[in-house]
């Protein structure tokens, strides 16, 4: 890639080998072909995942150390089934938002 950042005014920013951008974006509307493309973007809706993943992926990057720790790890998916989902739940069912937020936010 050649490190420039194209904004929509027609400035064109050099990047520095050392800075890397990452986006996280609601949807890709306005995302050019080009920028699906270099950006190797791969989009699935978050409802469509739910929680579980994130926590799977979340769990497997735990230090060794606690990963060691005999039921460590299925102790700590009982605390995310026992408090995070129901709790998760409960703000869906009983507080308005403002703003609208994905389940992974709230955690």
């Amino acid at each position: 890639d050649n490190k420039k950042l194209c904004l929509n005014s027609g400035e064109i920013i050099k990047l520095t080998p050392h800075i890397t951008m990452m986006f996280e974006v609601e949807d890709l509307y306005w995302a050019s072909p080009a920028t699906v493309s270099r950006c190797g973007m791969v989009y699935m809706e978050p409802v469509t995942l739910g929680l579980e993943p994130l926590v799977k992926s979340w769990l497997n990057t735990i230090p060794e150390k606690v990963m060691n720790h005999p039921g460590m790890v299925e102790r700590i998916e009982e605390l995310f089934n026992y408090y995070a989902y129901p709790m998760i739940d409960f703000v869906r069912r009983n507080l308005p938002e403002i703003v609208k937020s994905m389940d992974n936010n709230l955690l």
